[in-house]
């Protein structure tokens, strides 16, 4: 079994400058939060281990990784940010939800997967929450708001990387969670 210890958890989590509306920058603080745990989760990781199949879920590390970042650049899109650029968009449609019946496509590297995730955050979802004034607009027919939104984010990051934690830890890669203290947190 390889063991790694991982970067601590962070829980003082200060807003992002220059946001509109500090909420919105607090909660983009804890959305970049965890996606540098996956980012740190992924990194490093050997392909056997980024491509590895659990059974029948269709679900490798790579595909979780391009997964998140697709459902991070396509909520944005519901909050009205367009995509930046047609690679990135075909990049990221591979691993879509409605693709998920599919074998994944393979990784041939852990920066493969990480330059992706990392786009997302600076051409899409900074520059469109930066902007975002109203926490409780409602932004879809169905009444969701931009909360919501931000909130749905947070525990997709969190799910999908319990989930890869599990994969890389099946493919022999133990990944350790660390603590950062003390366990201060700041308040948005």
């Amino acid at each position: 079994m390889n063991h790694r210890t991982g970067r601590p958890r962070v829980y003082s989590i200060a807003p992002i400058e220059g946001f509109a509306n500090p909420d919105v920058a607090f909660h983009a603080a804890w959305i970049a939060e965890l996606r540098e745990r996956v980012v740190d989760q992924i990194g490093g990781l050997p392909i056997d281990a980024l491509n590895y199949v659990a059974g029948d879920t269709k679900l490798s590390v790579a595909r979780l990784a391009r997964h998140l970042a697709w459902g991070e650049a396509s909520w944005m899109g519901r909050l009205g940010s367009p995509h930046t650029a047609d690679a990135l968009d075909r990049a990221l449609t591979s691993d879509a939800l409605s693709a998920f019946d599919a074998d994944p496509a393979p990784a041939k590297s852990a920066d493969e997967l990480i330059a992706p995730i990392r786009r997302v955050a600076d051409e899409i979802t900074n520059p469109q929450l930066a902007t975002m004034t109203d926490l409780d607009a409602s932004i879809l027919d169905d009444g969701t708001t931009v909360l919501g939104v931000l909130m749905h984010l947070e525990w997709h990051w969190v799910y999908h990387s319990g989930q890869i934690g599990l994969l890389q830890f099946e493919r022999g890669h133990d990944y350790e969670w660390t603590m950062h203290r003390p366990m201060v947190p700041r308040r948005p």
